[in-house]
């Protein structure tokens, strides 16, 4: 964010989102059955939430608690928005207070799907730079650590907001004009 202190408004404007992707990096480490020793779902600060869990040396299991947030919010914001974006796209309802609250939900989600540099840089360090790391690992997660430095890098112009919006409207409008 350009201007100092808009991506704390944002995040507490959007806090919805903050909160379930602190929880899909804790879902993760209990199934990947690794201890999670505090959580802060969301904080008015920097950062507005964490997970501190054991670490591992498993790149599986680096890979998805890293990448998790991208997953469970993508999946979970799409699942949330989608009626809201129909009921727009297709009928043109902007005035219902549900539709309205429905999308506000979801896009909060979606724009804090990706994973923080702090997750690359675990994945970098975990499996990319690690020997005893076979290369399938790091060839699968390689483009996956370079989506979430485009990510942080690009939230600077917004690309949150525009990963969100092209999920919670582009995917619905193609449904609408599919079904």
């Amino acid at each position: 964010m350009l201007i100092p202190g808009l991506g704390l408004i944002l995040s507490i404007i959007t806090f919805p989102g903050v909160i379930v992707h602190e929880l899909a990096h804790q879902i993760f480490c209990y199934l990947c059955k690794l201890k999670v020793y505090e959580v802060k779902y969301f904080r008015v600060g920097n950062p507005c939430g964490y997970v501190i869990h054991e670490t591992s040396d498993d790149p599986r299991k680096i890979f998805l608690v890293s990448m998790g947030p991208f997953f469970v919010n993508t999946l979970l914001g799409m699942i949330i928005v989608l009626p809201a974006s129909i009921k727009v796209i297709a009928f043109e309802d902007y005035s219902n207070f549900s539709v309205l609250l429905l999308a506000w939900l979801g896009f909060s989600i979606l724009m804090h799907a990706f994973p923080s540099t702090g997750d690359a840089k675990v994945m970098v360090s975990g499996i990319l730079k690690n020997k005893k790391v076979g290369i399938l690992p790091k060839v699968i997660s390689a483009p996956f650590i370079l989506l979430v430095y485009v990510g942080a890098i690009g939230s600077v112009v917004w690309l949150d907001a525009v990963y969100a919006v092209a999920v919670a409207m582009v995917v619905p409008d193609l449904l609408v004009h599919l079904i």
